[in-house]
């Protein structure tokens, strides 16, 4: 990363937990500092229970910490005066580990209800839900819903919806996990690939140490302890 040049992401002190039944909190994330410029890709890792998926989560502003600050291009995402609901639809792809596809829908009708809730115009989406479906190679596949297609091409759909609305960052939970070796090959070359290409933020969370090796940048958590209160 260009240290002359301000991270595009900052965090500070980031804290997250919640609280249980028996009097106790669990402290689901404990992140003092991390910072990334656009277009670097960091995979994060940790044991089970170390709080990837939370941060990621935070990441999209789907939960607000309990601690903490997150900057994107110096504004706090989560500032009284922010709305996490349009961060989200302007700026973040996530891919899911499930894929999450909508099931009576097309692969191209997928892509294209992403785009439109990201007030992408219908003539610019179609345009580049068009182009993302021939780059990997889901053209002959457009009109099948996601029950007729394979694991793999299911998660190239993911990935053609989190990009077709061109986000600043791209969160990417466990997303080779329900695939073979060779799939995952495929989609984290795609993924890195269109990131790299348009100077998004990569981040994705990860087991895998296949995918772990693929990334020069790698943030490690470690699980946080129960507090009592």
């Amino acid at each position: 990363m260009n240290t002359q040049t301000p991270p595009f992401l900052e965090i500070r002190n980031l804290r997250h937990s919640y609280s249980q039944p028996v009097k106790s909190r669990v402290q689901a994330l404990s992140l003092d500092h991390m910072s990334a410029a656009k277009g670097e890709a960091v995979a994060v890792v940790g044991p089970s229970g170390s709080g990837k998926t939370t941060l990621l989560h935070i990441l999209a502003a789907l939960i607000c910490p309990t601690g903490g600050e997150v900057l994107f291009g110096g504004r706090d995402i989560f500032a009284p005066h922010q709305s996490g609901a349009l961060w989200r639809a302007e700026s973040v792809g996530y891919i899911f580990q499930e894929m999450n596809l909508m099931p009576g829908f097309s692969a191209l009708e997928n892509i294209l209800l992403a785009a439109e809730i990201s007030n992408v115009p219908g003539f610019v989406a179609r345009e580049r839900a068009n182009s993302l479906l021939q780059r990997l190679d889901l053209w002959n596949q457009r009109n099948r819903r996601p029950a007729e297609l394979s694991l793999g091409e299911q998660q190239r759909a993911a990935v053609a919806r989190a990009v077709v609305h061109s986000p600043s960052v791209i969160l990417a939970d466990e997303p080779t996990a329900s695939l073979d070796a060779e799939n995952a090959g495929i989609v984290m070359n795609i993924l890195t690939k269109l990131c790299a290409e348009s100077q998004t933020l990569l981040i994705i969370a990860t087991h895998d140490e296949a995918v772990k090796t693929r990334f020069e940048r790698v943030v490690q958590l470690q699980r946080p302890q129960k507090e009592a209160i």
